[in-house]
């Protein structure tokens, strides 16, 4: 990320508050609805963003909500924030640790005794921080993913996955290295903890999370849906390419979250985001001592990921002194949310683009989401300075990163 000092302040109003007095910040508003609308300007159908500078917040939406209606979309719209959900499952099991329920150490195979066919040792702290080794499902109930080819997506995202098949689909697949010696990013590890909760408290995953998560942070828009594949408010479309090559796109926007669950089911706001990361900072949540566990980044990761959280490195910004900013990213069919924070939590950034980087990444969209970030995080504009890649195309992303199937 890039960024830039000595920009003037801006009195922006908090609309979080009774009154409509200004509240002194650099937040630039003009700069802000600029480069948001130059999402939209770039081919995403949609975006939804709140950017908060302490006290100060600043929330708007550009697009529409579906193509056919063209009603505008609003910044407290639902979306399916994807991976997002993993910092929250995090959450949960820290305070089971900070309780004396858990230890980062223990392993799979003694808590959850047959659930996998390894005999390598698998901990908690190794499903946290992606060093498990674990497979990915998601190439198996989507084979055509091995392709780079989204058609199995067109229907298949209709259908119930328990969470113990998901699992036993990936664990028909060996190991794709040894716990604990490379970084892979796996949903797999997410759905085992969200079984180890239910396991160790007697209760639903949801209703651990509702208890200790969404309601000590406030959360009150976010919801976490176990089967129906329908987002219950308004809400923006998601699409999803073909794959056809003639440019034609299927609809995503009702999707079996069981596919996901504890990787990914939640349905939120970038409001509800933010509240989450800020309970977080503050200690609403967890103690100094976890979340600093959460933030001690993996070299196996490339000093990228920790337990649950995710790091990006800010340059020059006075909200970001030691040069990081930490939160997660999200990637649903058809939506991509991007969640990061400074680590006292004063500077805050929470966007959704209803576009799909996984299938359908484009340098324009990623430049602009690039020049959104930098304006959001730094007060600093570099449109036209750069032009960012969306990436390689899927199906190096997965043989490289998840292996090859045996």
């Amino acid at each position: 990320m890039v960024g830039l000092l000595g920009l003037p302040a801006v009195a922006v109003a908090n609309p979080d508050t009774e009154t409509d007095a200004a509240v002194e910040t650099t937040l630039d508003p003009e700069l802000l609805s600029r480069t948001l609308d130059a999402l939209v300007d770039a081919g995403a159908p949609s975006v939804l963003a709140e950017v908060r500078d302490g006290e100060a917040v600043w929330t708007e939406a550009s697009g529409v909500r579906d193509p056919w209606l063209k009603v505008p979309t609003k910044p407290t719209d639902l979306v399916r924030v994807a991976s997002i959900t993993k910092p929250m499952v995090t959450t949960v099991v820290l305070q089971l640790v900070e309780n004396g329920q858990l230890s980062l150490s223990d392993t799979i195979q003694d808590r959850l005794p047959g659930l996998l066919p390894y005999e390598e040792a698998i901990t908690v702290e190794h499903l946290l921080n992606h060093t498990s080794g674990l497979p990915e499902y998601f190439l198996d109930i989507y084979p055509s993913l091995w392709n780079g080819d989204p058609a199995d997506i067109e229907w298949g995202h209709w259908k119930y996955y328990s969470a113990e098949k998901l699992v036993a689909q990936a664990t028909q697949h060996e190991l794709y290295f040894a716990p604990g010696e490379q970084w892979s990013y796996t949903n797999t590890g997410y759905v085992v903890l969200g079984l180890l909760i239910e396991d160790i408290t007697g209760n639903t995953l949801e209703s651990e999370l509702t208890e200790r998560v969404l309601g000590p942070a406030e959360m009150t828009r976010t919801q976490l849906p176990t089967w129906n594949p329908f987002i219950m408010g308004p809400h923006p479309r998601a699409q999803l390419p073909t794959g056809y090559g003639d440019g034609s796109y299927f609809d995503t926007t009702e999707f079996n979250p069981s596919q996901l669950w504890a990787a990914g089911h939640a349905v939120s706001t970038p409001g509800d985001i933010n509240k989450l990361f800020a309970a977080l900072s503050d200690g609403t949540l967890l103690s100094e001592e976890s979340v600093m566990n959460m933030r001690t980044l993996t070299p196996q990761s490339g000093n990228a990921y920790g337990l649950g959280l995710q790091a990006i490195p800010v340059g020059g910004c006075d909200d970001f002194p030691e040069g990081i900013a930490y939160g997660h990213t999200g990637g649903s069919f058809g939506a991509t949310s991007f969640s990061f924070h400074s680590p006292d939590g004063d500077r805050q950034v929470t966007f959704t683009v209803m576009a799909d980087f996984q299938f359908a990444p484009t340098d324009e969209i990623a430049t602009a989401m690039a020049n959104f970030t930098n304006a959001a995080m730094c007060d600093v504009d570099t449109t036209g300075a750069t032009t960012f890649s969306a990436g390689p195309d899927i199906d190096t992303v997965m043989l490289d990163q998840w292996g090859t199937r045996d």
